[in-house]
């Protein structure tokens, strides 16, 4: 059964998504990548009802594990990976 995403934690993903980039010796292409953000950037658009089923949200967490840090963002690696930590549980707890 699909469960809803509330807008704040959709929007906090989605943010995330930005500022992440293709992983260092990750696999598949740059443009591969890039497309399966962007496929996550429009499911978790707020214009949209925003439900996922379990597994999409555990998808979604390996990809966001998996993920790079952008060269522009101003982040550091530990805090990308806090920010990944911090969300993977609200996620996890939202199809509950």
């Amino acid at each position: 059964m699909a469960s809803p995403l509330t807008e704040q934690l959709a929007g906090r993903v989605r943010a995330l998504l930005r500022r992440a980039d293709h992983p260092t010796g990750g696999t598949g292409s740059a443009s591969q990548w890039r497309a399966q953000r962007d496929r996550w950037l429009d499911e978790l658009d707020p214009r949209h009802a925003v439900e996922f089923e379990a597994s999409d949200i555990r998808r979604l967490i390996d990809f966001l594990a998996e993920s790079g840090l952008s060269a522009s963002s101003r982040t550091s690696p530990a805090e990308w990976s806090a920010d990944v930590d911090e969300l993977t549980p609200e996620l996890l707890f939202s199809t509950q």
